[in-house]
């Protein structure tokens, strides 16, 4: 594959781009150690969105993922398209099937922080705001490289994720896709161990 175009999502901060259909897009970390919340809209009609809880059960029912990964991203209903293709995925591990992502009231709530602390959901709507969007519009997060383990009583607990620099998700867009990426600023809890780092992208022909 060409690369068409590669930049840096710095630390705690975020992007949003437009991938073509057919183009591929590689997200990886910068350092050992970081996640990225991201979200995906149909680039020609933004009623279209990604959709974790309709993802994680049409693969599971077709035997082509879990909640940790998968390999069709689909659309909410009732449209159910797929939007993108896994095309190698060297760190399955991603918490695939929640959706969320940390924000203002989440820091509020845990850790009594009441300002002065970036979120995803900040990253993501600011990311979104040349393209006509706002907080609002943020929907289902796909929360790339977080490795989260799921319990029988319906608990979960974070983990501290084990991605490497050398780690990455290749995904390739099967319509055009408009795409945000938050290089996850989270230090409080045990997600990116205790620190934040940059994000890579990469887009190819």
């Amino acid at each position: 594959m060409k690369l068409a175009e590669e930049f840096v999502i710095p630390a705690r901060h975020g992007k949003a781009f437009v991938v073509k259909r057919g183009q591929g897009f590689r997200i990886f970390p910068m350092e050992d150690g970081q996640v990225g919340d991201c979200v995906f809209y149909n680039a020609n009609d933004r009623r279209e969105w990604f959709h974790v809880g309709q993802s994680w059960a049409i693969n599971g029912i077709l035997g082509t993922g879990t909640a940790k990964s998968f390999r069709h991203f689909y659309s909410k209903p009732p449209r159910e398209n797929v939007m993108m293709t896994v095309l190698a995925d060297t760190y399955p591990n991603h918490w695939g099937n929640m959706g969320g992502r940390c924000s203002k009231r989440l820091y509020e709530l845990r850790d009594r922080i009441h300002e002065g602390h970036r979120s995803c959901q900040d990253n993501l709507a600011e990311a979104l705001e040349p393209f006509g969007m706002t907080g609002d519009d943020v929907m289902d997060v796909f929360n790339v490289f977080m490795a989260v383990d799921l319990h029988p009583d319906g608990s979960f607990t974070m983990k501290p994720t084990t991605v490497t620099k050398n780690d990455y998700i290749e995904l390739r867009a099967e319509m055009d896709i408009l795409a945000a990426v938050s290089a996850c600023p989270a230090d409080t809890s045990p997600t990116n161990g205790g620190k934040s780092a940059p994000l890579g992208i990469r887009i190819y022909e």
